[in-house]
């Protein structure tokens, strides 16, 4: 036998060895026929009111074999058939069951009252499936199978046991219990200038303008109050004359470039923040996790560094419904370091270090519906464009265990899509710039560069006012081919002038474009690109050329179908995004809308938006690099978004390019205070009430007087200064009050003269049980308050005095009692009869003759003594 004959001998003989083993690893396959099943269907609840919801089950007892989330061995063709009271019928057909239970369910929502019968078919299926280790079945014949049941409908709503829970009435911390599903409204979360939807320079700056976006679920505070303070460095007035020309002097608070505290993220009531290492070293030093509400400190670590976001991620599936526990990330490289972007991720409970993500892809970023973080990355193949739609979700896989998949983020496998963009059925192949993208739905580009006058160091010294274009690529399958590029269109600048991209408004479906030199708007139709508005006959005070979007001011805001802007000029302007018309402004209107400076400020101070959430924009004072001593009466505000008109103050400064150094949630707001170099939490705090009334009975008719406090409880009261100062507690101010009131208390300011405190109601539940109010009545500057009431009937007491809240606090009540004696009883008068003659006369001259006799006998005794 030569060489090659005993080649193909060995290779047959292994071929048949390898089959032989093989046989018996797996399974013969062998058809199975009329394999019996068993279908059953419930409808739940099986009573309901006319339009309430029913949820109808479906299944068989049988699994399809090898069936697996990660496959599509499923049952087909389930059938419903569904009998509504008038008889006719409505039928729904699943082509496959996706349950690997075998469970198919329907929401379904009567329309008449009346008895509705269900009828279930499992039809009778070949099926076949292949397993690695439970071996193949082929052709499998699975029996038919019905169920049917009923369920009636009334015509008025029947009650749920539990519909839902109020929102709270009283002060309320995280952990939110399961069940008060409804708090929602009152939650939230502030996920950091790297997540989608959150605007921040550090995060998008690319020196062609910004578009200042937050999330539209913030919930933030209607007051000022201060919860507690935490010093980063050493902050306010050094003290000494030791700076010749700056008496007074302040320590660096970090203006542009050091910011002392950036970027604070907040996730279920804790607050994630980076401490500065030394003068120079703004961050690098540890980062720490504390209780928003509280200050209390849950964890600092020096192996986390600065954070650029947070991810909350909710997986949904047939294993699991639910949110998973926060993740931190860490980022570095990309955006002007030229180095691939990575991001490093924490447990947001512990700070413990899970795992890195390499290479993220660049492109503009979207929140997806469950939490996901997409990001829209365009790049030319082979010359031509493409979008791909990225999922940080796809970095892990979630099933009963979250298992990490580390590495690189870029593969294709992280991609949800990847769509070549496309012109009139032709490839794109030009370069251009992504404006914004929304998930589902669109994005907008510019192709080539925008008019400039080459003024300014952001667009070079070209001076280009030639034609430009904006295109929309379509992002949503249900209204065409995903990459298509849904209008084109063609401008010519309306002046010459630079005109900067400043935002869009999802809301109204517009975006705009700033004339930089005019400070004024443009405002184009999202869905079509026609140029709708303008603002060229309305400019915006001169010096906010200086907050213009390009010069890094981050000057717009979208919320609520209107685009906020700001800048140096000190005014806020409100424009209804619709038609370009303003609406209002705030800074320029007197009392409660001014933003004037005092003498060392000439003109209005530097205000901007820093926030926007439950129907509220939140501005800061700020400056680029503010001259010391530092100037007076720069202001935190929070104004109504849709008026204009001013809801709370307080003092405070924070540097620029620190507008992302603001966070707001769960109804409070934290940022940096540049005066004092603390960092601040405001919001409505907790109260606690005392009274007291007399510990004796009253004395009927006889006035008591009812006493007692409400005392601010929040956890800063308790710090040292605080504490030292008022150490009877902290008194509660009324809103109109509290901006001065908290500048005595935590920024040594003066004490009000004009301080007014808080409403109490004073109720009693007298001896005939009957519960009624007897008055009202303020707290003063001590937090004392006081009653004096007259009773009107005997008997026990009890008080009850209540603090019904207010913006600032919470609500608070207190109880004690007293009694009220009953009256003493009075005698009966007796009449007294009328005297006689012998009473008038006779009877006192009987008693002057024995007067008389006795005064006689005396003296003759007397007489008798005196002889000698």
């Amino acid at each position: 036998m030569n060489a090659k004959s005993k080649t193909i001998a060995i290779f047959i003989s292994a071929i048949m060895i390898i089959s032989i083993g093989a046989s018996t690893i797996l399974p013969t396959a062998s058809a199975r026929e009329n394999i019996p099943t068993y279908a059953y269907v419930a409808a739940m609840p099986d009573h309901v009111g006319v339009g309430q919801d029913v949820m109808i089950y479906m299944w068989i007892d049988k699994l399809f074999p090898n069936a697996d989330m990660d496959n599509d061995y499923r049952f087909h063709n389930f059938k419903l058939v569904i009998t509504k009271p008038d008889g006719t019928t409505e039928t729904k057909t699943w082509e496959t069951v996706w349950d690997t239970t075998s469970n198919q369910q329907l929401k379904y929502v009567p329309s008449m009252n009346g008895t509705y019968s269900l009828n279930f078919t499992f039809p009778a299926q070949s099926v076949s499936a292949v397993s690695h280790l439970a071996g193949s079945t082929e052709n499998d014949t699975y029996a038919a199978s019905t169920a049917s049941t009923a369920f009636s409908v009334s015509e008025e709503p029947i009650p749920s046991v539990i519909d839902t829970y109020p929102l709270p009435s009283e002060y309320w911390t995280r952990p939110i219990y399961g069940e008060n599903s409804i708090w929602y409204l009152i939650s939230s979360n502030w996920l950091g200038t790297g997540a989608p939807g959150y605007g921040g320079f550090a995060a998008t700056y690319n020196y062609g303008g910004n578009n200042m976006m937050y999330p539209d679920d913030a919930v933030g505070p209607e007051t000022s109050h201060i919860m507690w303070t935490k010093p980063l460095q050493s902050g306010g007035v050094v003290g000494g004359n030791n700076f010749q020309g700056y008496e007074g002097n302040t320590y660096f608070e970090g203006s542009a470039y050091l910011q002392r505290f950036t970027n604070p993220i907040i996730v279920n009531g804790k607050l994630y923040y980076t401490e500065a290492v030394s003068y120079l070293a703004p961050s690098g030093g540890p980062t720490k996790c504390v209780d928003l509400r509280t200050g209390e400190v849950y964890w600092s670590r020096t192996d986390v560094p600065a954070l650029s976001h947070a991810i909350i991620f909710d997986a949904e599936n047939p294993n699991q419904h639910g949110v998973y526990n926060a993740l931190l990330v860490a980022q570095s490289g990309g955006g002007w370091t030229g180095l691939p972007t990575t991001w490093r991720f924490f447990d947001a409970d512990t700070g413990n270090p899970l795992f890195n993500a390499t290479s993220i892809p660049s492109g503009r970023k979207a929140m997806g519906p469950l939490g996901e973080y997409l990001i829209y990355n365009t790049m030319s193949q082979a010359g031509n464009y493409v979008v791909r739609q990225w999922n940080s979700s796809k970095m892990w896989t979630w099933t009963d265990t979250p298992s990490v998949t580390t590495g690189d983020a870029s593969t294709a496998a992280r991609f949800d899509w990847a769509k070549a963009i496309t012109y009139n059925g032709a490839n794109w192949t030009t370069p251009f710039t992504v404006v914004e993208a929304y998930y589902d739905d669109i994005m907008l580009c510019y192709n080539g560069t925008l008019p400039s006058t080459g003024s300014n160091f952001f667009f070079g010294a070209t001076e280009t006012y030639k034609e430009y274009t904006y295109f929309a690529v379509n992002l949503n399958a249900s209204k065409g081919t995903v990459g298509n590029i849904l209008w084109m269109k063609n401008y010519a600048p309306l002046i010459n002038a630079t005109v900067i991209q400043a935002g869009v408004d999802p809301v109204n479906r517009v975006f705009v474009e700033n004339i930089r030199e005019l400070n004024a708007y443009v405002g184009y139709n999202l869905n079509t690109g026609a140029r709708i508005w303008n603002t060229l006959e309305y400019p915006q005070t001169a010096m906010d050329y200086y907050g213009s979007p390009a010069s890094g001011s981050l000057s717009n805001n979208f919320a609520y179908g209107k685009m906020y802007s700001s800048g140096y000029g000190g005014i806020i302007y409100a424009y209804d995004t619709k038609d370009g018309s303003l609406l209002w402004t705030y800074g320029n209107g007197g009392e409660g809308n001014s933003t004037e400076g005092g003498l060392d400020v000439p003109g209005r101070y530097p205000t901007f938006v820093n926030a926007y959430g439950n129907g509220l924009l939140y501005l800061v004072t700020t400056e680029h690099t503010i001259e010391t001593p530092l100037f007076k009466g720069s202001l935190f505000r929070a104004i109504n978004a849709t008026s204009g008109a001013e809801v709370w103050t307080l003092n405070g400064y924070v540097g620029e390019f620190m507008t992302n150094s603001y966070a707001i949630a769960d109804g409070y707001a934290t940022w940096f205070n540049g005066l004092d170099n603390q960092i601040y939490s405001v919001g409505r705090g907790p109260s606690a009430m005392t009274v007291s009334a007399p510990n004796l009975a009253a004395q009927a008719n006889q006035r008591v007087v009812i006493r007692g406090t409400v005392t601010d409880i929040a956890a800063g009261t308790t710090q040292n200064e605080q504490a030292a100062r008022f150490p009877n507690g902290v008194p509660v101010a009324s809103d109109a009050s509290m901006k001065d009131w908290m500048g005595y208390v935590y920024q040594q300011k003066p004490c009000p003269t004009s301080f007014t405190g808080v409403e109490v109601t004073i109720n009693v539940l007298d001896a005939n049980n009957n519960y009624r109010s007897i008055g009202t009545t303020t707290t003063d500057a001590y937090g004392v308050y006081s009653l004096s009431w007259l009773p009107d009937i005997a008997g026990d007491y009890r008080v009850i005095a209540t603090f019904a809240g207010s913006n600032g606090y919470w609500p608070s009540s207190a109880e004690t009692s007293f009694a009220v004696s009953e009256p003493e009883a009075t005698a009966t008068p007796v009449a007294t009869p009328e005297p006689s003659a012998a009473d008038l006369y006779f009877v006192p001259a009987i008693a002057g003759l024995f007067v008389a006799i006795i005064v006689v006998g005396l003296l003759t005794i007397l007489m008798l003594r005196k002889r000698p």
